[in-house]
């Protein structure tokens, strides 16, 4: 069976948030919370492991409550606390490999709170519609940290 090419997409991404950039990375930087807001409604993640410091790793599961039919794993390369944090991950299903990404998130104050933006280099394995799935997902993040913080960052 012949596999197709990767695609490899740069995916931009990003969004005004009216709060603080300390509000704002505290729930990004706060695994619980992040699993909270970082999902689309109607799925799930779990985290198994989230080392959130340069150097340090990550695990989660995510997808349908109850089946979880994706893992990632990835690394922490460089964080600076409260103005970015780089992130590799690799996505799975099964023995399958999805995608690889570096995902930099940034984070910069403005009069009105803070611009978060999302920069996700990926190589899909998989065709556009994992391309697509990363776009969505992180619009939905974004649009729902923005919840999560109005509502009083509450999980």
């Amino acid at each position: 069976m012949s596999e197709s090419p990767p695609l490899s997409e740069t995916v931009r991404i990003g969004a005004e948030i009216a709060h603080p950039v300390a509000e704002v990375w505290a729930a990004f930087a706060d695994t619980a919370a992040r699993a909270t807001w970082g999902v689309p409604d109607g799925e799930a993640m779990v985290y198994d492991h989230d080392d959130f410091r340069a150097g340090g790793s990550t695990a989660f599961r995510c997808g349908t409550p109850g089946v979880l039919e994706f893992h990632a794993s990835g690394d922490y390369p460089r964080i600076e606390p409260e103005a970015y944090a780089v992130s590799t991950e690799t996505l799975r299903s099964g023995d399958q490999i999805l995608s690889t990404a570096i995902v930099t998130w940034t984070f910069t104050a403005t009069p009105a709170g803070t611009h978060v933006e999302i920069t996700d280099q990926l190589v899909s394995f998989v065709g556009e519609g994992m391309v697509d799935g990363h776009r969505n997902g992180h619009t939905i993040a974004l649009r729902q940290l923005g919840d999560f913080l109005d509502a009083g960052g509450q999980h």
